[in-house]
């Protein structure tokens, strides 16, 4: 094998790090419900906001780590004075928590709103949703942390009401992400490799 091969092999590894792309949608509020001031950001590949839709039920809501394994990029939920957010990554093996589970039902519009369902737990904090036309509606939100900054505590009988729209924000470049420092690492020790069996062949 020669120089180029090994390169080529070792820039194909690392294309998945360079070139994943992401089409960004995030929550924006239309009145003064409860619960106030969450954010939720969601982070589709271009794939499914292309094909129009993105379904993905759990089977037993008792059940954690029921994550789509595509599709879905990123989310984050959050709501004021919570300690730590909601955070999922498929490329981190689902949410930070080590536990979750994830009920869409979302169509992607071609004026960048989604309308649909949403239920996201991750075993401390979960928000459910639905829409009406483009306006979504919070039917209910709660938090092993409780939402005092969110207007809502352990006597509010439920904490729902606030609506709005999500829409989407951003689209990532499809080779716009900087390697992390340790894909350079990686990608240098590969080159040192290739360069040391190419010294070893002309020898």
């Amino acid at each position: 094998m020669n120089i180029r091969s090994h390169l080529a092999a070792i820039g194909l590894c690392l294309l998945p790090l360079c070139s994943q792309a992401g089409v960004i949608y995030e929550w924006q509020a239309l009145n003064d419900q409860l619960p106030w001031g969450i954010t939720l950001e969601l982070e589709f590949d271009d794939q499914t906001v292309a094909s129009g839709a993105f379904n993905f039920e759990y089977s037993d809501p008792y059940g954690y780590d029921q994550v789509p394994q595509n599709g879905l990029l990123n989310l984050r939920y959050t709501f004021p004075g919570v300690g730590e957010d909601m955070l999922y990554a498929s490329n981190g093996g689902g949410f930070s928590t080590g536990m979750g589970y994830v009920n869409m039902a979302l169509a992607f519009g071609a004026d960048g709103y989604l309308t649909g369902s949403i239920y996201l737990n991750n075993g401390a904090h979960h928000i459910d949703m639905v829409s009406t036309g483009q306006t979504f509606t919070v039917i209910d939100a709660n938090s092993d942390e409780q939402m005092e900054g969110a207007g809502c505590t352990w006597e509010t009988p439920s904490c729902s009401g606030a609506s709005g729209y999500i829409r989407r924000v951003s689209a990532t470049a499809q080779v716009a992400q900087i390697p992390e420092p340790g894909s350079l690492a990686l990608l240098g020790a590969g080159l040192l490799a290739a360069l040391g069996l190419r010294r070893r062949s002309v020898r």
